[in-house]
């Protein structure tokens, strides 16, 4: 840390108090100081000294430090020459190989050193991990915490208030909060996938998400559900037993194998999958395995449209973008900036299609291709 600068930044910010104070009102205390501009008690005594040495506070006894009346405080400079004072934002990062996770943070970087705001990006392993981390850093104007699958406790959540004026969270996790969540609903995206396929002919369509009871797939089921009440489509659900970082594409292969019938067949012409994080050895897989896509099997991924991990330039996918993320996350951070009073709020990300090569028209003459049992 620059605590030259730091200490600078605390001068000035006194200072502008100091310019625009009325007689009688109240300083920050030491604390309240310190913790926001991450120094020490003697640096914050120091800069409050110099403020009583040219007679523009004084202490009283068991009441704070309030400023003068009649106090000659330095005249404000030119509008011309103010900027305002960079922000400070925290990106804490759950150490985990999402590519997701990684794109959206190096986005919000550009974003704010474009801006000219200071970041510092910290990984944590566990919840109880970053909390211990986040005991030695300073204070924040704005903190973006991604759990990636896991879950945010509500230690860690108070951990973060403590460091940081504004928490977004990456993900629509978090609801009624006092927090800026940003993130994605995946019943649209379903709704979607599913007349997509519809429109191709097919009937029998199976969606395979995660069985972790995460609030975005929940809605997905809720939605699946009421598409089967609509009737004409015989919809199956298929639970993944594990997480997108651990290997969800084998755990889905497994589950399609329980499936097939004795001559490799699937009870289905099109699957939906969430949570595929790695597009073109799922493609691999499901070849091998005997449903090459999307001559035994067509397939909709619901994911991202701009991450060519994930899609491999081949399957169709819908969801939202990862660059619409981004935006609604600094947006949310910048109107929390401008009007702390502002309701907290879930921000859903835009619903978005990438067409690709995955889905075909149902035919019945599907081949019949004995799958792998290894």
């Amino acid at each position: 840390m620059n605590v030259t600068a730091t200490s600078t930044e605390l001068d000035q910010y006194l200072a502008g108090l100091a310019r625009a104070a009325r007689p009688g009102d109240r300083l920050p205390t030491v604390r309240e100081l310190m913790r926001r501009f991450g120094v020490s008690q003697m640096i914050v005594q120091r800069a409050i000294d110099a403020l009583k040495t040219r007679g523009l506070v004084e202490a009283q006894v068991g009441r704070g430090t309030y400023f003068r009346a009649g106090a000659d405080a330095p005249p404000a400079p030119p509008a011309a020459a103010r900027a305002p004072a960079p922000r400070s934002v925290l990106l804490l990062r759950r150490s985990i190989g999402i590519v997701r996770g990684r794109v959206l943070l190096e986005g919000l970087q550009r974003r704010y050193a474009e801006a000219g705001q200071r970041v510092l990006e910290v990984s944590y392993t566990d919840p109880e991990h970053a909390r211990t981390v986040l005991k030695g850093l300073p204070h924040f104007d704005a903190g973006v915490v991604q759990s990636s699958f896991k879950t945010i406790t509500i230690e860690l959540l108070a951990a973060l208030r403590e460091k940081c004026d504004v928490i977004a969270v990456d993900g629509a996790a978090l609801v009624g909060a006092d927090v800026e969540a940003v993130g994605m609903e995946w019943g649209e995206p379903l709704a979607r996938a599913v007349e997509l396929l519809r429109r191709q002919g097919h009937r029998r369509i199976a969606f395979a998400s995660s069985t972790q009871p995460f609030l975005a797939t929940q809605l997905a089921q809720r939605r699946l559900e009421a598409l089967r009440e609509q009737g004409g489509l015989e919809l199956q659900a298929i639970g993944v037993p594990c997480l997108p970082d651990e290997d969800y594409a084998g755990a889905l292969i497994e589950q399609l194998r329980a499936l097939a019938g004795a001559d490799a067949r699937l009870p289905f012409s099109a699957l939906v999958a969430w949570g595929i994080e790695d597009g073109a050895s799922l493609r691999e897989r499901l070849a091998q395995a005997g449903w090459p896509v999307p001559e035994a099997l067509s397939v909709v991924l619901l994911g991202r449209t701009d991450l060519v991990n994930e899609h491999a330039g081949f399957f169709t996918t819908v969801g939202c973008r990862v660059a619409d993320q981004i935006e609604q996350l600094h947006a949310a951070i910048a109107a929390r900036w401008a009007d702390s009073a502002r309701p907290y709020a879930v921000h859903l990300i835009p619903v978005a299609l990438r067409e690709g090569e995955s889905v075909a028209p149902f035919s019945e003459a599907v081949p019949r291709v004995r799958a792998s049992r290894r």
